[in-house]
């Protein structure tokens, strides 16, 4: 096997993992979308975010920090990713004074809010979460960075009954579509590698690498056993 063929297996397995942080997101969503009856959720119709609740972590989507007060009983602060993890707050510096935000709780209804500011801090900035009536979305800045923060505030305006019965929006199956874009992309590699000898090599890595995503959907790897082994080849690799 030739030298640059060993650089390109890790630069697949460096993007698999990548791919591996998304399946497993987006695997996780699905199951929580059959529990939705019991799960918070938030929407921003402004900038397309219909997505559910966590108290896991940032790693599984749209996180409630639980030294906050739930909506309707003090300050509540979100905190979510723009890219990867299902990049929820992509688009959260597009929202503009007066856009709505519903955060739909079980056991509180449906609490509707109206922004009033949006902000940059430092990444060392501690948040005031006794301010009262208030959501804070908070997310990193600029794109792609996580030398700042953007906090987006936003207060209260009304409460009102969960109405179980109007669903929320269903994403396509995104999962799939990354393990499927996977091996497409890497049997297009393997065919058209310029190293005969090791095209056979690249195909072998390919599929078993799409096997294992395969399995990773059906059955998701919790975002900080891969999350490290990531920064583990980022590290080796100097980047």
């Amino acid at each position: 096997m030739k030298l640059s063929t060993l650089f390109v297996l890790i630069g697949i397995v460096i993007i698999s993992l990548y791919c591996l942080i998304e399946v497993s997101y987006y695997s996780s969503s699905d199951n929580s979308s059959q529990n939705s009856t019991n799960t918070p959720y938030i929407e921003i119709p402004s900038i397309n975010v219909d997505q559910a609740i966590n108290n896991k972590s940032v790693d599984y989507g749209i996180y409630y920090d639980p030294q906050s007060a739930k909506p309707s009983f003090g300050t509540t602060a979100l905190f979510g990713h723009r890219t990867f993890h299902g990049s929820p707050f992509l688009n959260l510096d597009k929202l503009k004074t007066g856009d709505n935000i519903t955060v739909a709780w079980p056991g509180i209804g449906n609490v509707e809010y109206a922004v009033v500011n949006s902000t940059v801090v430092d990444d060392s900035y501690r948040l005031n979460i006794e301010q009262g009536n208030k959501l804070f979305l908070i997310t990193c800045y600029p794109l792609g960075s996580d030398a700042q923060r953007l906090i987006i505030e936003a207060n209260q305006v009304s409460i009102y009954p969960i109405n179980n019965s109007q669903p929320h929006s269903t994403e396509p199956p995104y999962g799939i579509f990354i393990v499927v874009g996977f091996f497409v992309g890497g049997m297009i590699l393997s065919f058209l590698y310029p190293i005969k000898d090791d095209q056979y090599i690249i195909f072998l890595v390919v599929v078993a690498i799409t096997a294992f995503l395969v399995l990773a959907y059906l059955f998701p790897i919790p975002p900080d056993a891969i999350e490290s082994q990531l920064s583990w080849f980022n590290n080796l690799l100097g980047v």
